[in-house]
């Protein structure tokens, strides 16, 4: 994705959930626990955007707690 697409649609996404993108991503997938996939399919974008976009902004699985049983 071109570095245009990609602002354009941080810019959508931060004016459709008037949130940040960076935070919106850490809660699906952090504390919500979200695949890519899935959070990918609710965003409206690619797999592959969800998943550059939380190399970009630093976002890890190792933050995701782990599920106690």
């Amino acid at each position: 994705m071109s570095d245009e697409r990609k602002r354009w649609a941080l810019e959508a996404l931060r004016q459709r959930t008037a949130r940040e993108p960076s935070e919106l991503l850490r809660e699906l997938y952090v504390e919500r626990r979200l695949s890519q996939a899935e959070i990918a399919e609710a965003i409206g974008v690619t797999r592959n955007t969800v998943s550059t976009w939380l190399r970009e902004f630093a976002i890890h699985r190792a933050e995701r707690p782990e599920v106690v049983l």
